[in-house]
């Protein structure tokens, strides 16, 4: 009896598909039909040879009738819908499945009225108790008589609704293919993806199960049989006409790194070709005569020609349906996929990962990255600048938000941080002489001498560029040869010298590029991509590397990432606010002193004295609000704590040797609930109950803090330039 919910489609093949909305079965015919005729209960076949990456029977399979062909033997492919929270482990597959196709009655071809009374009366037609009974153990050796044969069943599941389920047919020349899809879209991925589950083996598995979301594809080939070759050729076209329906409608694959890599399928897809054995001959074959097979399937045959547009046209109409059922519309589908996309690029920023080893050439930004980014700065100029009115310091710290998240970095040869560390390098080795080193009232009071003179010429240097620039605006406006030039005088120039102090405002700071290296090495650290990660961190920290193992390679990412939000955003930011974009520099310029020569111990000990309480004093209130930037946005992200990193950061700041670095990284260890140690100098958040090592996780937790972070200091040192200019009219 069919079930309340339940629809049988009769497909050209033969094949019977019966579906509700637990499952969808399809029941292969037992003869083939014979060439030119589309009589498909003729010449009986041997079996049915099948295809797949199906979890049950699997792999190359053959699948035999007995001698008395009957309901015990029919070959069937049972596509079974799992709940939505089924995690792929408990209960294990292998056993859930076996244990569906036990319990599905085996209804002969046109006997359902036969097997109505006996059904009614036992009740295996009840969905409830059939489809979502306990499946944790196997089959209970119900497959013989009226239940499917779980030798002679293919078994795949999803979690996508069967009322998506979509077929099409092609025939010619006596080959009839069919189509049968389900699909559902969430768990969309492109080839070469992201990983979600790192661990190979099922039974290291932590890691939560990927989003829900799969295209199944059954196709049946009846006419004649298939050589080996012709069956994996027309398995690879099944594949790539999935693909090509995936492509008409332009899906976006969840896990790309800018939104706009289009997916092949999802992550869990799975397809199933099946065609006949070779037909068992009435009367005795001519010796030599051989046995009609199709070798081939490639893209030139007619053969792949029927597979191909079966499968994309019942693949295609599968995905509009759940497309239609998520947005109304496949329009909306596509304005949901753009403004995505859009708002994915301004929130998480989008660059190309950087290189592990610094010296290496960084990789272009995509086109469409890079056209975003000088709209964006265009917006902040024209639209906030020149429409709403708002400050030109705060058009120039938008606009270099805007550079930082889509823009390249300036190039490294006339990068002012960068010719700050080249001239401190050139200086300490070839100009000053070695008993300034040694000597410590030489070395404090050359130190003090160094680091006014860095500033000095930086900063001036700074000031005559910006003055310059300024200069020149003014004298091409007051030109009287241009008079006719007015769109020249009137937006040309001061914009080009508008965003000559935007590039020099964002050299001070990279926010951007900072979470992406954290990011990369949480990549490298789940693959257990080691040197990788230990070429990786020499761009956020000069700890030595070499001999670091996975849990203190996270540990120095999240530390690094912590104290680098404070020392390269915010407190660049910070005195940006206060003296404009020579501000920022200076900052910079004094942090570049303290990171090459602010040590303890060795030739720097007395001679970068000087740079390494100069920069704890300009970091002292921006270090101060990173920590607080940080608690709040941790009061916004899943599975973090701003209560306990804020207790975290009061108490262990303290620790480290720095009066600033502790706050930020505490707050960071408190909001994670992970211990920040680095032997024999601090252990922030030891005290947490329950306190292990970071991990690749706390890495990803930690950035989605970072970023939201930034986003909360940059919104408040927006209003702060807003409200100064009001203030100095």
């Amino acid at each position: 009896m069919l079930g309340p919910e339940e629809r049988t489609i009769s497909l050209p093949t033969g094949c019977l598909v019966r579906v509700d909305e637990n499952r969808a079965l399809v029941e292969l015919p037992v003869g083939v039909s014979r060439r030119n005729s589309g009589d498909v209960t003729g010449v009986p076949t041997d079996g049915w040879n099948s295809i797949s990456s199906a979890i049950w029977n699997g792999g190359l399979r053959s699948f035999h009738y007995g001698n008395k062909i009957d309901a015990g033997d029919k070959v069937c492919v049972l596509n079974y819908k799992v709940p939505s929270t089924y995690d792929g482990l408990n209960p294990e597959p292998k056993a859930f499945l076996r244990s569906a196709i036990g319990k599905e009655p085996n209804i002969r071809h046109g006997d359902e009225n036969e097997n109505e009374n006996q059904n009614d009366c036992d009740g295996s037609r009840n969905s409830n108790a059939k489809h979502h009974g306990s499946v944790a153990g196997s089959s209970d050796g119900r497959h013989g008589k009226g239940f499917l044969d779980d030798e002679n069943t293919v078994g795949i599941m999803t979690a996508a609704s069967m009322r998506s389920l979509r077929t099409a047919s092609r025939s010619a020349g006596g080959i009839f293919v069919d189509a049968i899809v389900t699909a559902g879209i969430s768990n969309a991925r492109t080839a070469g993806a992201d990983a979600d589950v790192f661990a190979l083996l099922p039974e290291d598995r932590e890691e939560a199960p990927p989003p829900r979301g799969t295209i199944n594809t059954v196709v049946v080939v009846n006419g004649a049989p298939l050589s080996e070759g012709a069956t994996v050729e027309a398995y690879a076209i099944a594949i790539e006409a999935k693909c090509a329906a995936c492509a008409d409608f332009r899906l976006a694959c969840a896990k790309s790194l800018y939104g706009n890599d289009l997916a092949q399928g999802t992550g869990t897809d799975c397809a199933v070709l099946l065609g006949p054995a070779v037909p068992r001959s009435q009367s005795p074959r001519p010796p030599g005569a051989p046995a009609f097979r199709l070798e081939y399937a490639g893209k030139h045959c007619l053969l792949a020609e029927l597979i191909g547009q079966a499968v994309r046209e019942a693949t295609r109409e599968a995905i509009r349906s759940n497309l239609v059922h998520l947005y109304g519309t496949v329009w909306w589908y596509h304005l949901h996929r753009y403004k995505t996309y859009l708002w994915g690029l301004l929130l998480k920023g989008s660059r190309p990962c950087v290189p592990p080893k610094p010296m290496d050439p960084m990789p272009p930004s995509p086109l469409s990255v890079v056209l975003l980014g000088w709209a964006m700065v265009l917006l902040a100029y024209f639209g906030f600048g020149r429409i709403v009115g708002l400050p030109r310091s705060a058009t120039v710290l938008m606009a270099a938000a805007f550079w930082d998240r889509c823009l390249p970095e300036p190039p490294l040869s006339v990068h002012p941080v960068v010719l700050a560390g080249t001239v401190i390098s050139i200086a300490t080795k070839k100009w000053i002489p070695e008993r300034v080193f040694r000597s410590p009232v030489l070395g404090f009071f050359g130190g003090v001498l160094f680091l006014v003179g860095m500033l000095a010429l930086f900063v001036s240097g700074a000031q005559l560029f910006l003055a310059v620039v300024q200069w020149t605006e003014e004298a091409i406006k007051d030109h009287p040869g241009l008079g006719g030039w007015v769109v020249l005088q009137r937006d040309v120039v001061p914009f080009g010298s508008w965003v000559l102090e935007v590039v020099l405002f964002k050299t001070t700071f990279s926010l951007q590029l900072l979470c992406t290296i954290a990011l990369q090495m949480a990549r490298f650290l789940e693959r257990s991509q080691l040197q990788e990660a230990r070429d990786q961190l020499v761009w956020l920290c000069s700890r030595d590397p070499m001999h670091l193992g996975s849990e203190d390679l996270a540990g120095g990412t999240l530390e690094s990432l912590s104290e680098n939000l404070s020392d390269g955003t915010v407190a660049p930011w910070f005195w940006y606010i206060l003296f404009g974009p020579v501000g920022a520099l200076g900052y910079r310029v004094a942090n570049t002193l303290d990171s090459r020569i602010g040590y303890r111990g060795g030739r720097y000990e007395w001679f970068g004295k000087a740079s390494a309480r100069f920069d704890d004093l300009v970091n002292l209130v921006p270090a101060r609000l990173t920590t607080l930037a940080l608690v709040a946005a941790a009061a916004m992200v899943p599975r973090c704590s701003a209560k306990r990193g804020f207790a975290t950061a009061w108490k262990d700041c303290a620790q480290c040797s720095s009066p600033n670095a502790g706050w930020p990284m505490g707050a960071m260890a408190g909001i994670l609930g992970v211990r920040l140690e680095k032997k024999g100098e601090y252990a922030l958040g030891k005290d947490i109950p329950c306190v292990n090592g970071p991990s690749p996780t706390d890495i990803r937790n930690g950035h989605r803090v970072a970023q939201l972070a930034g986003g909360i200091a940059f919104v408040a040192a927006l209003a702060a330039c807003c409200i100064k200019d009001w203030i100095t009219g």
